[in-house]
């Protein structure tokens, strides 16, 4: 009998410390979402990634390996403000995971916490293009707006571990110290020309850095410009002495080969997010190649 009890104690204290162990699973739309939580959460969460980086996170589709992820998942985290919002909701729906769901204890938008740009005023339609509602929400390219995000990030876990809350908290000064670092340094480096983009998804780099943007070649969001877009904006760029015109590899290359051949002005095809391989594999990796590819 005495055996049978140390046996069970044996066991019980096993299941204690294997639970006291378990990290908090977080399931991360995208490579950059992953990186704040991973800085915040520390060796208390295990993450994985839907997205790579080199897709365009606007559009996927409810793929079963995003639904097993995230029907296994304690966190799910995205960047928010309708950035996934073609997609993301379906997976959510399909993996049928409560906590995870909008409003659950296990769901966050990082945007939540960001104070975003170019919220558009007045009656916002499907005629506008791909227009955000609740603002321009590729922030992740500016530090000091991913120290913002990192307290949506602080919130989420915490609500799923209070008694880790010291922790996070911890860990997040650490992040912020890290992020205003980075901005600093990366602000010695930059040069002040003027610049364009294809899709305003640079924006955030740019005006964290004081950089002059004249603006997007896209008429509206997510619709390819027309021949005559294309011609009077190389036409306005050319005139202001734009020095470079960023583009994502999702950008059309017809359109951008065009606008080169109008205006002379080079384009650089760069990721707007951290990529799982190559040189842009973190925030500071991404922030230095960036800098390098402006003139």
């Amino acid at each position: 009998m005495k055996n049978i009890f140390l046996g069970l104690t044996l066991i019980l204290s096993f299941m204690a410390f294997s639970t006291a162990q378990a990290k908090i699973k977080v399931v991360a739309t995208l490579p950059d979402v992953a990186e704040v939580l991973h800085a915040i959460g520390g060796d208390e969460v295990e993450i994985s990634t839907l997205l790579s980086g080199s897709e365009d996170p606007h559009y996927s589709d409810a793929r079963p390996d995003y639904i097993l992820k995230v029907r296994k998942a304690d966190i799910v985290c995205a960047v928010g403000l309708d950035l996934e919002i073609g997609w993301l909701p379906k997976v959510l729906d399909k993996a049928g995971n409560a906590k995870v769901q909008s409003g659950g204890l296990g769901f966050c938008e990082l945007g939540r916490s960001v104070k975003p740009l170019e919220i558009p005023s007045g009656v916002v339609d499907r005629s506008l293009g791909d227009v955000h509602p609740h603002g321009n929400p590729h922030f992740a390219l500016d530090p000091l707006k991913l120290v913002e995000a990192g307290s949506e990030a602080v919130r989420v876990l915490t609500a799923t571990a209070p008694e880790k809350a010291e922790i996070f908290r911890k860990n997040y000064d650490t992040f912020k110290n890290q992020m205003t670092t980075l901005h600093e340094v990366t602000q010695k480096k930059v040069k002040k020309d003027k610049v364009m983009e294809y899709h305003k998804e640079f924006t955030y780099f740019f005006a964290s850095y004081g950089i002059q943007s004249m603006g997007s070649l896209e008429e509206k969001p997510g619709m390819p410009p027309s021949a005559a877009r294309i011609a009077q904006i190389a036409n306005l760029a050319k005139a202001s002495k734009v020095t470079v015109l960023f583009a994502t590899a999702s950008a059309p290359h017809a359109t951008l080969e065009r606008f080169h051949e109008l205006s002379g002005i080079p384009v650089v095809t760069v990721p707007s997010y951290i990529q799982t391989t190559g040189e842009a594999k973190t925030i500071e990796g991404l922030q230095n190649l960036l800098v390098r590819s402006l003139p």
